[in-house]
């Protein structure tokens, strides 16, 4: 398994911390407080430019865009890719923000890794939860012209893993998926179905004419997850 040219620190590569504090030396500390989106693309392991979405109420939509490089910062002038037909999720605080997009791309590594998935490059997300302040990041690992092998959906202010969702390809255009979020579900059903079964391990057998109690035999099962989920040849019908 490799992962291409993305392990290469591309020397124009900027971080998004780094964007950030570039958009606050240029237009003042509070300008990108709250920030409605910022993403980057092809990052190797950083992308070269950084868009970001902030609240600005000078604005008659109350949304500004900066795209920001290590050459330069651009001031875009109102966003319309919001309101009114797009309404945010929410307003991410940058106060909020202690995993940088760096920190980030190292989880994606140990994440795709584990899912033994290897990339070219990544396509970086920032947003809030839904209707919160807390910022989360969903990083796209990326393959040749624009394939999408997987995503990891992490917390950008503890680094709590949510989500990753990894895309397994076969011959003709088959594809396994491998959710989290449902194998998750699988798991903890697995769990309670064992849990329910009559006669688990702490029944104790009949009394033999002896007076001693025979112990049941224990046995080990063994947890599912996604990273350890075996992935099998995808076959056509």
């Amino acid at each position: 398994m490799t992962f291409s040219s993305a392990q290469e620190d591309d020397p124009l590569g900027l971080s998004a911390n780094a964007a950030l504090q570039k958009i606050q030396a240029q237009y003042g500390q509070y300008f990108a407080d709250k920030i409605v989106e910022i993403r980057g693309f092809r990052g190797q392991s950083q992308p070269r430019e950084w868009t970001v979405v902030v609240n600005d109420e000078r604005s008659q939509l109350r949304l500004r865009s900066v795209r920001v490089s290590i050459e330069k910062t651009i001031n875009e002038g109102e966003s319309t890719k919001f309101y009114p037909n797009n309404l945010p999720t929410g307003f991410a605080s940058s106060d909020k923000i202690k995993i940088d997009s760096t920190k980030a791309f190292q989880v994606l590594i140990k994440e795709a890794r584990a899912a033994k998935i290897g990339f070219d490059y990544v396509d970086y997300k920032l947003r809030s939860l839904e209707f919160g302040d807390e910022p989360i990041w969903v990083l796209s690992a990326m393959k040749g012209k624009g394939i999408l092998l997987g995503q990891v959906v992490m917390s950008a202010y503890d680094a709590n893993l949510f989500r990753t969702v990894w895309y397994y390809r076969g011959d003709r255009g088959y594809i396994k998926v491998v959710d989290s979020a449902l194998d998750g579900i699988k798991k903890n059903q697995l769990n309670d179905e064992a849990l329910s079964v009559p006669g688990g391990d702490n029944q104790v057998s009949p009394k033999t004419n002896t007076g001693e109690a025979s112990q049941s035999n224990q046995s080990n099962s063994s947890g599912l997850g996604t990273e350890e989920a075996e992935v099998k040849p995808i076959r056509p019908n």
